[in-house]
């Protein structure tokens, strides 16, 4: 989980750990319940384990709204699809969001000090997509489970595709070197390093 912290608000990308938790450890000035002014929830993609807090977040902050792929909405009604299964139990999701299918390249937020798009990379789900945010004029990719440092996501799972995911790792290698890139597990890194060092972005 990732949050964008700007001027007038927070954005919260993929909720896999609990708004109680998130404000226990992190010293970001204001980030507390009722102060901080949580303004989205930024979802990469259907798996449990990056929205398995989404109602929790949105109970906390009703007015925030939830950006999602309608290509992934199989994934919320069974438990299989969406890995929950893995931990366990089987949980079905059912909230309410905002469709970013079909919208790549297209701005969702805009505001005084921050911007955020969404460019769609199916391949480990039907439904991915990374966000791209300039926050006080620096940009940032929040690459989800699409790419790693030094590798990318697994394609054997419900929805997965090979030829996707590769096809999508080529559009994202056509951004700029210095884009730093954060994924949804590892560290960080950079376009141009995944360029020189991620056989995938070879293929």
């Amino acid at each position: 989980m990732y949050l964008i912290a700007a001027d007038n608000g927070v954005f919260v990308v993929d909720p896999s750990v609990s708004p109680e938790r998130t404000e226990s450890y992190c010293n970001m000035p204001g980030l507390s319940k009722g102060e901080c002014n949580v303004k989205a929830l930024l979802l990469t993609h259907g798996h449990h384990d990056h929205i398995k807090y989404v109602n929790a977040w949105q109970e906390a902050y009703p007015s925030a709204k939830i950006f999602f792929s309608s290509n992934d909405k199989d994934l919320l009604s069974n438990g299989f699809m969406n890995c929950s299964y893995m931990e366990g139990s089987e949980i079905i999701y059912d909230f309410k969001y905002t469709d970013i299918a079909g919208m790549y390249g297209q701005n969702l937020i805009k505001e005084e000090d921050v911007e955020i798009k969404v460019f769609e990379t199916p391949g480990h789900t039907m439904g991915s997509v990374c966000f791209l945010a300039v926050l006080n004029g620096e940009e940032m990719l929040f690459t989800g489970d699409t790419v790693f440092q030094g590798s990318v996501g697994r394609t054997d799972m419900p929805g997965g595709s090979s030829k996707d995911l590769i096809a999508s790792v080529r559009r994202l290698g056509k951004l700029a070197p210095d884009l730093v890139i954060y994924p949804g597990h590892g560290p960080d890194s950079t376009i141009g390093d995944e360029i020189k060092y991620n056989p995938f972005f070879a293929m």
